[in-house]
């Protein structure tokens, strides 16, 4: 059974989830030294934000083939070390971006009205009207840096402020922008907006982005807010120019260090609103993460369909009910090729029939890789590992697309060379859930390619079904469904694909194998 280790806070509902796919351990509050120790017993990891996970607490999980981080950022996380360890990782960017933006927004109106200011003099007994005038958002300029999902939604709730937007994003053209929304260069941007507000992920090209020279270049009199992740933001440099009154006001939810130290100086910059690290903490947030890395993590234990792939070719979930039975198809074509022609696999081309979205095609390609791999390779493979063990194996991959050709709309063909024969299975997908086999190596037939399966090719004779029929029911297995395929040379050999109830043991099968008109019968699994 596959074992889930969920290290930090998932809702009730999530965790209920999560036991559809195998057995759910909660250990929170985890240190490097623990986790390391307790990873070896996992298939899957989940975590928020609490628990960092670093090269060498996934030293001994050699089981670990997948991190769930219930959330956007994966900086808690060494991805380069779960990559090279073949451990998929996922996030989910959607589920939070809403509960982010809007306190970006409550910190922009916070900072205008000098909300947190005001209500601390009053708490002290003090009534200084004068003292705290803001400006008005109406016709103000804001900057929004990153124009990724919470980035978007600050940039449609500031329009709806009657505010001029805005925004810098180096893969964003200003075709692809939001209506209303001016594409600019960060330099310009800083240089002429009333407020600036931060949305890019902590990487190594955005730490440090906003540097002295950048807070010092922003527009005199501007404020400056920050809910995306510390690190991005110089705070000694953000200190000095409130300090010296070059911004008028600032506003953080993230800090390089957190919990913020207590001798931090932004502790004592002037106008400065602090909260700690809220930007993901509304009940709908927590509930909605929780879901959706449950449901993200049921989906890739129990069909192998990863969503929301930081490192492996991703697949949003707006596309999951399209893509995922494709994917489960080119992975079990591939699958059933290898497991029934055993030997060397030299090549595998992918031919994508129909109109099945371009940016489908490297998935399935991955998707086939592994079908393949796992059935031909004595290794763990994933969809992060599967490109590249194949480059080591020196298997050659191709994919191609084409317009509808033969008798299907839509249709996957994979074709795999094995010890220099090519073998063929092509498959269809019915009403975007059912995966069906429609012919092997030429061979037509409609088949579940789920297994296990027992493919035989046998003599086109009357009675041999008879016979696997007697000989399974021995053995106590019931054949769930049953296909023959025969070919169109007269007594030639038939193909027959039996989806059982559970697996034959090799004695089982070393019985269906001596029936005389069994040519050869393997078990897919």
């Amino acid at each position: 059974m596959t074992k889930i280790l969920v290290a930090d806070e998932l809702s009730a509902e999530g965790i209920e989830l999560l036991r559809e796919a195998g057995e759910v351990t909660v250990k929170k509050g985890m240190d490097e030294d623990t986790l390391r120790a307790t990873l070896p017993d996992y298939d899957a990891l989940i975590v928020r934000s609490a628990t960092t996970v670093t090269a060498r607490s996934l030293e001994l999980a050699d089981r670990l083939t997948l991190i769930g981080r219930a959330g956007i950022g994966v900086d808690n996380i060494d991805v380069d070390a779960a990559t090279a360890r073949g451990i998929v990782v996922m996030n989910t960017p959607e589920a939070g971006a809403t509960t982010t933006g809007e306190h970006a927004i409550a910190l922009l109106v916070s900072l205008a009205r000098h909300i947190a200011a005001a209500d601390a003099s009053i708490r002290a007994g003090k009534w200084e009207k004068s003292k705290f005038t803001g400006v008005e958002l109406t016709g103000k300029q804001v900057g929004v840096v990153g124009l990724g999902r919470i980035g978007r939604v600050v940039a449609e709730r500031c329009r709806g402020l009657a505010m001029t937007v805005a925004a810098y994003d180096p893969f964003v053209a200003q075709k692809n922008a939001p209506d209303g929304v001016r594409m600019l260069d960060l330099d310009e941007l800083l240089a002429t907006s009333d407020f600036v507000t931060v949305h890019v992920p902590l990487s190594d090209e955005t730490r440090g982005l906003l540097s002295r020279e950048r807070l010092f270049g922003m527009k005199r009199g501007a404020r400056l807010i920050d809910a995306a992740r510390g690190g991005i933001v110089d705070e000694q440099a953000l200190c000095d120019a409130l300090a010296e009154g070059h911004l008028a006001g600032a506003a953080l939810d993230v800090f390089d260090s957190e919990p913020l130290p207590a001798d931090s100086p932004l502790r004592s910059a002037p106008n400065l609103v602090l909260t700690p690290h809220l930007g993901a903490s509304t009940a709908e947030a927590k509930r909605n993460v929780s879901l959706d890395m449950a449901r993200q993590t049921v989906l890739a234990v129990k069909k192998g369909v990863v969503l929301n792939g930081v490192n492996v070719p991703r697949v949003a979930p707006a596309d999951a009910a399209q893509i995922g039975p494709w994917l489960d198809l080119a992975r079990n074509l591939a699958s059933i090729l290898v497991q029934c022609n055993p030997g060397r696999v030299q090549s595998l081309r992918l031919s994508v029939q129909g109109g099945i979205p371009e940016s489908a095609h490297r998935p399935l390609v991955v998707a086939m890789l592994c079908g393949a791999l796992k059935a031909g390779i004595e290794r763990t493979v994933t969809p992060v590992n599967a490109e590249r063990i194949a480059s080591e194996h020196n298997v050659r991959v191709h994919c191609e697309s084409s317009s509808m050709k033969r008798d299907f709309m839509f249709l996957l063909r994979v074709e795999a060379v094995i010890d220099e024969v090519r073998h063929v299975a092509s498959g269809t997908v019915l009403g975007q859930r059912h995966g069906r086999l429609v012919e092997l190596d030429g061979y037509v037939i409609d088949a579940i390619p789920e297994g296990p399966l027992l493919v035989t090719f046998h003599g086109d004779q009357p009675g041999v079904v008879g016979q696997l029929g007697t000989e399974l029911g021995a053995a106590g297995i019931n054949i769930t469904r049953m296909q023959i395929g025969t070919s169109a040379q007269p007594a030639a050999t038939a193909l027959g694909i039996l989806n059982l109830d559970r697996e034959p043991s090799e004695s089982q099968l070393d019985a269906i194998r001596a029936i005389a008109a069994i040519e050869r019968a393997f078990l897919v699994r």
